[in-house]
């Protein structure tokens, strides 16, 4: 069978039988005795006409209405607006007919006549039958074609201009070479130009007019059409015709040049003999005809659903017959030789996506979603999908790519993880400038760039970045972003971002921490206002001091020399001078010296012990505990650490005391996260020089031990390295964890057995489902040939089918098609042998009976040869002889006739049908024990006639 190679196959249709509105449960069979030779789709009706005249109209409701649109044979159809245009013949004569109808205007049975045009006088040359007509959809244009070739247009009003009648402009001569017209349509093209294009079983043509005028005349690559077999979209201009080999497309704004003739084509049921081509929406629906697999008749029609914008076959089955295609709305209907009627319903998107993701076709899924009414709710969903399957696949790049689509629905946190690897940190960077292009991004995402440009080393990103945060057209925090530059070492870009927005405190930490270059440090903090410059001093002076004495003195007694002095806080200043006594004194010397009134009295010891907590808040706190540090005061230090909590300069206080007790109630009394706390004092206990309590050694023991703080082997590894400890200190902890230790792994072992036996129990059922299943290994349909897709439906007699191959060829029954006349045959000899034999035996009038088979011609020998069915007179009688082509290369081209008949045109057909030999009950039996044996070779049936 025919392939369309490259094209993925699916199934996006349902074929569901039209039932009767009334009676639901009936087969709607309206169209049964309606000999299809022509149609046309209008709205939501189409029309069906007949070559004997009969013009037959369906609407989407199924509401039904016939008339005879001509006396003697009717050609063509085709509808522009709401009206009805059609060619025929009213007489023997050779008098062609223009007829415009209102099929909305019904008067006397039938609908309103609007006008009607003779055609054959204007040919003028010769006469001969019209046989194809096409008008613009706006009414402004007709083109009429005859059977020998010729072409007439007119332009204008076609319902009011009364030239229609005389005033034709023939732009086709007669070419009986090229056999009848075909096909015609009209198209506008820019420029005033109108495209006329010509099809003949042997050509496609395209004439340019401009003025009535033909300027250009076109000879397409393509060999003809039958009038089924092309399609025409006048919204677009393009032409699509179904030769044998290939399916051509046409543009009609291509025609206009001289050199317009080359269109694109597609091999679309190659080397298949096309029946129909019909187009609905954005798909193509092509019948071809082909051999039946099945013999249940010769020949059977297999249709395929097209959508050539994303390349996919949307939907195909095979048929037992043939049939034609038909489209009401946008629905597309077959009609099948025995006048049932099928609907090819569309899935809705969500199914189709279904369908696709399933398959892992998700850039088929983005095209259908991009051109679907209601598709772009889904894109960012199908986009996150493929980006997925993408990443699972090692494919970073490309899923990067579409992970960038989901912006604003799917979480970044979600991307980000996934590339957070150091190996993809170029697609991770791409991902969050996209993310901070769409206004999406939060300080986490900044940072994370941030980072990862550093990491990578993108000196230049980072200062584009930069750049773009200095002239406001990205936002971010101003101070993670410096922290990420100082972290990464990029201190001279941490400057200048810290310079451009005043973070003064930043800068100077890069200056002095991390470049060390604490004499531009000096300078640039005499350039700031007294009470900056005061503020930077308090903060950055002490090392300065260190580091630079000299220019740091002289800028701190410039500071105090060049402000009014009662307006700065000397002691503020006091702490930079802690460990720098000749320093210090030389400062406050110089201060005391410059001050108007100095006090020299004095308080007493005694006095301060007793007023120096109350005067302690937490603005002074700080300013308190080092005047306490630089004067030795142990009792204010306490104070002011227990009152500001500050655990770890508390221990190291109590540890520089060698108060072991306090370390013990400090760590007692804190946080119960704060584990941290008892390693260091753990520590302080092994580096002990003697062991004076060893009872406050156990009760800290026993309190780690309760609150679980540190792993007893870490207190035995820091409490190992004491020289000074015995054992018996820790003895009884040791113990005491060593027995809870021992019941664990009593506990684990337990457990381990009980999940060993679940374990055991779960392989012994999954080696016996593994032998239990039964496995269809047919790959391809029985009835089709082709590759079988989900719906299917499998037989034990090792035959596979689509699910609306089946439908076609099942008969409603639940067997095997292929084998369902075969064992109909078998099971219909047994009975009928055994009923004879039965009644034979029991009956009265053994003559009677015997005559009675007679007549049914069980004895007649020619029911061994194989009758032509039903099914294959009808197809037979499916095409009919009346447009068969007169040229000889082209008679296996074409299907002999566009004209199909749900009914037979030979009854007597019907009645000479006979079964098959084998349900002769006799032809078991010995021709010795029949008593009516004949010596007439022929026929023992005396009812039968030649």
């Amino acid at each position: 069978m025919a392939q369309d190679f490259g094209w993925r196959r699916f199934n996006f249709f349902d074929k569901n039988l039209v039932l009767e509105k009334e009676e639901p449960k009936q087969k709607f069979l309206g169209l049964k005795d309606v000999k299809v030779d022509c149609w046309c789709s209008s709205g939501n009706s189409v029309f069906l006409g007949e070559t004997k005249g009969g013009v037959f109209r369906l609407t989407n409701q199924l509401d039904e209405f016939y008339w005879k649109a001509y006396q003697k044979s009717l050609a063509c159809l085709h509808s522009a607006g709401k009206y009805l245009f059609s060619i025929g013949e009213d007489d023997e004569l050779i008098n062609s007919m223009l007829k415009i109808w209102d099929p909305d205007v019904v008067d006397s049975n039938e609908p309103v006549l609007k006008r009607c045009v003779r055609m054959s006088p204007l040919l003028t040359i010769s006469s001969c039958h019209a046989c194809c007509v096409a008008v613009h959809s706006t009414l402004s244009a007709v083109v009429v074609g005859f059977a020998d070739g010729a072409v007439l247009f007119y332009h204008g009003d076609v319902l009011a201009d009364k030239g229609l009648n005389t005033r034709w402009t023939r732009i086709r001569d007669p070419a009986p070479s090229e056999g009848s017209i075909s096909g015609l349509s009209i198209a506008y093209v820019p420029g005033g130009k109108t495209v006329i294009f010509v099809i003949t079983p042997r050509h496609v043509f395209s004439y340019v007019l401009e003025n009535r005028t033909v300027v250009n005349v076109n000879k397409h690559e393509a060999n003809g059409a039958s009038p089924d077999c092309w399609t025409f979209d006048e919204s677009t201009g393009q032409l699509v015709v179904a030769s044998r080999e290939m399916v051509y497309f046409y543009d009609a704004d291509q025609c206009r040049d001289a050199d317009g003739g080359v269109g694109r084509c597609l091999q679309l049921g190659r080397s298949q003999e096309k029946l129909q081509l019909v187009a609905s929406g954005q798909y193509l629906a092509l019948l071809t005809k082909q051999t039946s697999l099945i013999q249940k008749s010769e020949f059977m029609t297999m249709m395929t659903v097209y959508d050539i914008k994303g390349q996919y076959i949307g939907f195909a089955c095979s048929l037992p017959s043939l049939c034609r295609l038909f489209v009401i709305g946008s629905t597309m209907y077959v009609l099948s030789s025995d006048g049932t009627l099928s609907d090819l319903t569309e899935k809705n998107l969500n199914t189709k996506l279904d369908i696709l993701f399933k398959k892992n076709l998700f850039d088929v899924a983005l095209g259908i979603a991009k051109n679907s009414k209601d598709g772009s709710d889904h894109l960012k969903s199908i986009h996150a999908k493929y980006a997925d399957y993408l990443y699972s696949k090692g494919d970073y790049e490309n899923a990067i790519d579409q992970y960038k689509e989901t912006i604003g629905m799917l979480e970044p946190s979600y991307v980000i993880k996934k590339y957070l690897d150091g190996s993809k940190l170029v697609q991770l960077c791409i991902y969050l400038e996209y993310l901070h292009d769409a206004g999406k991004e939060n300080s986490h995402h900044t940072n994370i760039l941030l980072n990862a440009y550093a990491k990578r080393g993108e000196k230049k990103k980072i200062m584009n970045f930069l750049n773009r945060l200095i002239d406001g057209t990205r936002r971010a925090d101003i101070l993670d972003v410096f922290k990420i530059l100082v972290q990464w070492n990029y201190l001279q870009e941490a400057s200048l971002l810290a310079t451009k927005f005043r973070l003064d405190n930043e800068a100077l930490s890069v200056i002095i921490e991390k470049s060390h270059n604490y004499s531009l440090a000096v300078k640039y903090i005499s350039k700031k206002k007294t009470e900056e410059a005061l503020k930077h001093l308090e903060r950055f002076g002490r090392i300065l001091l260190r580091k630079v004495k000299d220019e740091t003195i002289s800028l701190l007694l410039d500071v105090v020399s060049r402000s009014d002095q009662e307006n700065i806080e000397i002691s503020s200043l006091l702490d930079i001078f802690i460990g720098e006594n000749e320093a210090a004194e030389s400062f406050i010397e110089f201060t005391m010296n410059r001050s108007e009134a100095y006090d020299s009295n004095t308080t007493t010891e005694s006095e301060l012990s007793e007023n120096i907590f109350p005067l302690i808040n937490k603005e002074n706190e700080v300013f308190a505990l080092h005047l306490a540090e630089l004067f030795d005061c142990p009792p204010v230090v306490e104070y002011i650490l227990k009152r500001s909590h500050r655990i770890n300069e508390l221990m190291a206080f109590y540890q520089k005391k060698n108060d072991l007790r306090s370390i013990v109630e400090l760590c007692k009394s804190s946080e119960a996260d704060r584990d941290a706390i008892w390693l260091d004092a753990l520590s302080f206990v092994s580096k002990c020089d003697s062991i004076e309590h060893e009872g406050l050694i156990l009760e800290m023991l026993m309190e780690i031990e309760k609150r679980q703080s540190v792993h007893p082997l870490v207190v035995l590894e820091i409490l190992s390295k004491s020289e000074n400890l015995t054992i018996s200190a820790v003895k009884s902890y040791v113990i005491n964890w060593l027995q809870k230790q021992e019941a664990k792994i009593a506990q684990d072992k337990k457990k381990i057995e009980e999940n060993e036996k679940e374990m055991r129990e779960l392989e012994q059922n999954i080696e016996s489902l593994k032998f239990s299943a039964q496995v269809l290994q047919v790959s391809k349909c029985s009835a089709c040939d082709t590759s079988l897709e989900l719906p299917t439906v499998h037989f034990l007699c090792k035959h596979s089918f689509h699910v609306h191959c089946f439908e076609s060829h099942s008969e409603g029954t639940e067997k095997c098609p292929a084998c369902a006349n075969q064992a109909r045959d078998s099971l219909n000899d047994r009975g009928a042998h055994g009923k004879f034999q039965k009644e034979l035996a029991t009956c009265a009038n053994n003559i009677e009976l015997i005559a009675k088979y007679l007549e049914m011609g069980l004895f007649d020998d020619r029911k061994s040869k194989p009758a032509k069915s039903d099914a294959a007179r009808r197809v037979s009688n499916l095409f009919g002889e009346s447009r068969r082509s007169s040229l000889p290369d082209d008679e296996e081209s074409w299907p002999a006739s566009r004209s199909m008949s749900t009914v037979s045109s030979i009854p007597a057909s019907r009645s000479t049908s006979s079964k098959p030999r084998e349900l002769n009950p006799f032809d078991e039996d010995n021709d010795d024990k029949n008593p009516f044996g004949s010596t007439t070779p022929t026929s023992t049936n005396p009812f039968f006639t030649d």
